[in-house]
Formats: structure tokens, C-alpha cells, sequence
């Protein structure tokens, strides 16, 4: 017998001495509905134009399309699962903020910062960098897939952009000197005008680099990709 229905009967046999009513729904089902609630109420909080700073906050499985994030203020935030899509985040500023397993899609992110921050595992895609506060915009990524993205005038010396993947995305005079590239994957990513000097890209694959439009000096590379970096002369390399 249900365990409430089992309450109940002993309740009408001895109507002055009242019994413990065991809680009908599981406490798994309580807890997910809980959960849910709770991301809805932040994905609500998210978009309310008047909660503008966020500090030390943890976000996850938070889905937000076609919401305006302009002018927010994020530090020290987690965000977990998360995905953002179609977005305004014109004028944002995140600060040591770190972003695992997440998806952010054609956002747009005039004057937006990202100081110090790390993408780990996540995918970024139709998002043009180069609108960024650059002076502002300092990430690390490691694991991520990147699609569709261009970066443009940047200072990301001795940034990371390791084990991740780069689909038809575009570096354009960017200073890149001591970055850690190792273990990416590229296609279709071409380097223009960057500083790449001391840059480490050991174990890297697919990478376009034109060696006289680049400075090149001390950076790193390993066998048999960097033969990629004599095509521009037109040499025939033979084992």
C-alpha cells in the first residue's frame, strides 16, 4: 500500500493521535524540480535590466537566446553547461570568470571584456573577437572548439590555446609571442601580420602561416607539420 494512503488509514483508525505523513513525491523528483525552479528564477535575474553586477556566482545549465546581457558586470562567476546564443553582450565585463562545458553562438560583443578568464571544453562559434575591449580581453582556452571567429589587434602573449580546435577562424595582427598552440588542431585558421615569436606549437596540425608575413623567430613546431611552413616557397621535400 502507498505509503501517504497507509497514513491516512491509521489517521481515521485513531483520529487523536496524529501520524507522520510520509512525503508522496520522491525526493528525487523534489530536488529536480527545485533545480529547474532555480534556473529559471537566475535565467529570469540574468535578463532583468536592473541586476547588473554579479560576483562569485556559479551558473549552470543557464539557456539564454536572444537575451540583452549589455553593461553586466561578471567576477569571479562559474559558468557550468551553459549555453548563450543570439546575444547582446555589448559592454560586458567578465572578470576571472571560468566557463566549462558551455556554448556561446553568434553573440555580439562590442566593447565587451574578458580579463583573465578560461574556456575549458567549450565551443565558441560566429563571434567576432576583434569588436572586444581589446585591451580587456586576456582569455585562456584549453579543450575548446572554435568556430567561425575572428580575432584582430590583440596583445595575447603567453596566452593559452592548447588541445583545442580552430574551424575557418582568421588571426589578423595579433601578438602571440610565447602562447601555448600545442596539440591544436586548425583548418582553414590563417595567421596574418602576427608575432608569433617564441610561440609553442608542438604537436600542432593543420596551422597556415606564411613565414614572410609573420615573425617567427624561436617559436616552436614539431615534425611533420612544419613542413607546411616551406609551401609558400614552393620547395619539394622528399624522405
Amino acid at each position: 500500500m502507498d505509503r501517504s494512503l497507509k497514513a491516512v488509514e491509521l489517521l481515521c483508525r485513531n483520529p487523536n493521535r496524529p501520524q507522520p505523513i510520509s512525503n508522496p513525491f520522491p525526493t528525487t523528483i523534489l530536488n529536480n524540480t527545485n533545480r529547474v525552479y532555480t534556473i529559471l528564477r537566475t535565467m529570469q535575474n540574468l535578463n532583468d535590466p536592473d541586476m547588473e553586477d554579479w560576483e562569485d556566482e556559479f551558473f549552470e545549465n543557464i539557456i539564454l537566446t536572444h537575451s540583452d546581457l549589455s553593461g553586466k558586470t561578471f567576477q569571479d562567476c562559474q559558468f557550468k553547461s551553459c549555453r548563450i546564443s543570439d546575444s547582446l553582450l555589448r559592454g560586458s565585463s567578465f572578470r576571472n570568470c571560468l566557463f566549462e562545458e558551455c556554448e556561446l553562438t553568434l553573440l555580439k560583443v562590442d566593447n565587451a571584456g574578458f580579463s583573465n578568464c578560461q574556456f575549458t571544453e567549450s565551443m565558441l562559434q560566429g563571434i567576432n573577437f576583434s569588436e572586444c575591449n581589446t585591451p580587456l580581453f586576456y582569455p585562456d582556452f584549453e579543450k575548446c572548439e572554435i568556430r567561425h571567429c575572428f580575432f584582430s589587434n590583440m596583445d595575447l602573449k603567453k596566452k593559452v590555446f592548447r588541445d583545442s580546435k580552430f574551424q575557418d577562424c582568421e588571426f589578423f595582427r595579433i601578438d602571440f609571442r610565447e602562447a601555448d598552440f600545442s596539440r591544436t588542431a586548425f583548418s582553414e585558421t590563417p595567421f596574418s601580420e602576427c608575432d608569433l615569436r617564441k610561440a609553442n606549437f608542438t604537436e600542432a596540425r593543420g596551422y597556415t602561416i606564411q613565414p614572410e608575413q609573420n615573425k617567427l623567430r624561436g617559436a616552436v613546431f614539431s615534425y611533420p607539420d612544419v613542413t607546411a611552413l616551406l609551401a609558400p616557397l614552393g620547395i619539394v621535400i622528399k624522405d
